[in-house]
């Protein structure tokens, strides 16, 4: 995968290459592609986790198994994006689930705004310009994330480090090979996701 990544970025280094030896855009473009390049993507070589999108179909297989999870009595559970994105699971699962807080958390300046925007009138939805590694899972019922598999290891002890027994842990599509998951949820999407489940 770190392989695919870095050859994904050298494949669109060379095609902006050849569009600006081809098309010789304008000069005054350039700053405007390098500002849009760092709004959406400047975490990636911190974090090495490229902006993946979970989409609608994965959306309604997480309400599902959301759904499904047992509420603390007296207790209002909480479910946690790491890395949101655009914030397209947030307000979904904020609107399916009234009775739970859904936050998100995203440390990439235009995708947060985005979301932001996107749950501004959903009263049980929240987005938070946070680093994940800051996030305290243990006041969460349910984590999840998409990210890529260079941070998983370390997320994994984190979140055995953090959350509390009964909780559920969600990985959409990334495990590190040496940990064991209790479940895998197969998504009938385009690219045939996994939700690889731990319960803790």
């Amino acid at each position: 995968m770190r392989n695919g990544v870095r050859l994904l970025f050298v494949f669109f280094a060379i095609l902006m290459l050849w569009g600006v030896a081809t098309f010789h855009p304008p000069t005054w473009l350039f700053p405007f592609v390098f500002a849009f390049i760092f709004l959406f993507y400047s975490n990636t070589l911190r974090e090495r986790v490229p902006l993946f999108l979970s989409n609608s179909t994965t959306w309604v297989v997480l309400s599902e198994v959301v759904r499904d999870e047992d509420t603390t009595p007296n207790k209002r559970p909480c479910f946690v994006d790491l890395g949101c994105g655009l914030g397209g699971a947030v307000a979904y699962l904020a609107r399916a689930h009234p009775s739970w807080d859904v936050v998100g958390v995203e440390t990439a300046p235009a995708p947060y705004l985005i979301s932001k925007l996107r749950i501004a009138f959903i009263p049980n939805a929240s987005v938070h310009f946070q680093s994940l590694w800051n996030v305290d899972l243990g006041t969460f019922n349910m984590v999840y994330a998409f990210l890529s598999p260079v941070p998983m290891k370390r997320l994994c002890t984190k979140v055995k480090a953090e959350m509390t027994p009964g909780t559920l842990f969600v990985s959409n599509s990334f495990w590190p090979d040496d940990e064991p998951f209790d479940s895998d949820i197969v998504v009938n999407d385009r690219r045939e996701s996994h939700l690889l489940c731990k319960r803790l």
